[in-house]
């Protein structure tokens, strides 16, 4: 009698066993895809960040290139000076922080600022008062610049998926 008594025990110890490991399989599922819609969503959240932030800097970029015009307008070597480092750090920030472009983008960005350091050199070597026509020139290019490259990284890293 006590045997018959311990065999069901042990039966209703097996099935309740079995009906707990289904119910941890259950939750480790339901908590696998609760994980995997937290992970998508800190992506999402990561990717709106770094467009945010590279938003921000490319409206800084645009503008610090718009203050260099209106510098060399105005003919101040010293302000223009310290205008050409700025744009160079923010085109080597953009390119370091968007593997993502593509090698025509990397070399237009290489060239933009190929161009601010002939720019800054070439300031840096004249002396007395610079000719308004440098000026000029230089302003060509700075627009050449925010109109295509600027705008064109506006345009792509906007809507960037990540």
């Amino acid at each position: 009698m006590f045997g018959d008594v311990g065999n069901a025990a042990s039966l209703a110890g097996v099935i309740v066993s079995l009906l707990g490991l289904g119910f941890a399989i259950l939750q480790l599922r339901k908590l696998r895809g609760e994980a995997r819609a937290a992970r998508e969503a800190a992506e999402a959240a990561r990717a709106a960040i770094r467009r945010d932030l590279t938003n921000t800097e490319l409206v800084r970029l645009d503008s610090t290139i718009q203050n260099l015009k209106e510098v060399h307008r105005s003919g101040n070597r010293e302000r223009a000076l310290d205008q050409y480092t700025i744009i160079v750090r923010g085109l080597r920030e953009i390119a370091l922080s968007h593997p993502s472009l593509s090698s025509d983008q990397q070399t237009q960005i290489s060239r933009a600022t190929l161009t601010d350091f002939n720019m800054e050199h070439a300031v840096e070597a004249l002396t007395g008062n610079i000719p308004q026509d440098l000026w000029q020139d230089m302003n060509s290019e700075l627009t050449e610049i925010q109109s295509g490259l600027v705008q064109g990284l506006e345009a792509q890293l906007s809507g960037e998926p990540s």
